[in-house]
């Protein structure tokens, strides 16, 4: 198995308790042995298809980095475009779906695929439900905005209600590179949000497992403050957060901008073998749409509805739509490593940011330095 070669960790990682590392035992045994099981360990839920912000949008360049999917443009160029409705999920299908992600087994949730989940109005409920039925490990990206402009104690009461794993994407250390690059977002609402939600944890207030992560996405912009230290110092040292991750941006879909600070190079199948097929699944907002990854973005790989849809004969629940002949044929192309083969592969493998290896742009000192493939 590989390892995604687009995401590291400043720091080290935090430690967590040995319920929770259990789980994470089982999420790499599901890596080394490729074995998928009969449920998923984690599954993404999308409570919301809707965001507040336009990371990366400008008169220059209008479409941005975003890898959310919702702005309009992306939802209706080159893709199906009922695959792509913004909506909010309904409770009583999120109800059902925790419901079944715990009779199956499933250990980790996380409350979001593409939207920003706090804007969703029942998102405190959500958790408390969730935490309610035991998962080790509930989690949500957030922009740190969403909800918390009308309910500044929102990021509090989410770390109250019981979230394990809060991950704020702030992608900057100051005002002004956060709002070149998080268009619509406000820095101040984003530090209120940080401060209350470590605040909440640090009285106590929160789970055993509770961790709070800045998320940063690398652009040419920020590139400077990530490989300086800065950016770990504000978050870490300053903020308060247990640790800071940084992605690599890329072109999500084939989409083109110019705010990556990183060359990429497509990897072969003998070098890249994904896990995502063995232990992750992915809930659309209206229960249409299941996928075994988080870049499924077409029904090539869709494992059919949890939800009654006309024209389709089945109903299906998480175990079954994780045994669907989609997510076997992807994981068989992942065994077998034939996921590039020209005629027989699997496009979305192969237009995945995750199958590239990127080569970091040095910007102060004008030189390439690899990113080495863990794994």
């Amino acid at each position: 198995m590989s390892k995604d070669p687009t995401f590291r960790v400043l720091g080290a990682v935090p430690g967590r308790s040995e319920r929770y590392e259990a789980y994470r035992r089982e999420w790499d045994r599901r890596e080394s042995e490729t074995d998928p099981s009969d449920h998923p360990v984690h599954v993404d839920i999308e409570t919301v298809a809707v965001c507040d912000l336009r990371c990366g949008s400008s008169e220059e360049d209008p479409q941005g980095f975003c890898q959310i999917w919702t702005h309009e443009h992306i939802r209706t160029q080159g893709f199906d475009e009922h695959t792509y409705q913004r909506g909010y999920m309904d409770p009583v299908l999120y109800g059902r779906l925790v419901q079944q992600c715990a009779d199956a087994g499933v250990s980790s949730i996380k409350l979001n695929y593409r939207g920003e989940p706090s804007m969703h109005p029942r998102i405190v409920s959500f958790v408390r439900e969730a935490a309610g039925l035991g998962f080790p490990d509930i989690m949500m990206n957030t922009n740190g905005n969403g909800g918390a402009r009308k309910n500044p104690e929102l990021f509090a009461q989410l770390v109250e209600a019981g979230i394990t794993d809060l991950m704020f994407s702030v992608d900057a250390c100051d005002p002004d590179s956060y709002h070149r690059q998080r268009v619509g977002g406000k820095w101040e609402i984003l530090l209120h949000s940080v401060r209350s939600a470590t605040k909440a944890r640090a009285e106590g207030k929160g789970a055993e497992d509770c961790r709070i992560r800045a998320s940063v996405v690398r652009t040419h912009v920020n590139a400077d403050a990530i490989d300086s230290g800065r950016m770990e110092e504000f978050w870490r040292d300053k903020m308060g957060v247990d640790w800071v991750s940084v992605s690599e941006c890329y072109f999500p879909a084939g989409t083109q901008h110019h705010w990556k600070a990183a060359r990429w190079r497509q990897m072969t199948a003998g070098e890249f073998q994904c896990s995502d097929p063995f232990r992750r699944m992915v809930v659309t907002w209206d229960g249409r749409h299941t996928m075994p990854c988080c870049q499924g973005f077409t029904l090539e790989i869709d494992g059919g509805p949890v939800v009654r849809v006309p024209g389709y004969p089945l109903v299906k629940n998480v175990r079954e739509a994780w045994a669907s002949a989609n997510f076997e044929r992807l994981r068989k192309a992942h065994r077998e490593r034939t996921w590039d083969d020209p005629f027989a592969g699997e496009s979305i493998c192969k237009s995945c940011a995750v199958t590239k290896l990127p080569t970091r742009i040095d910007l102060a000192a004008k030189h390439r330095v690899a990113l080495p493939v863990r794994g």
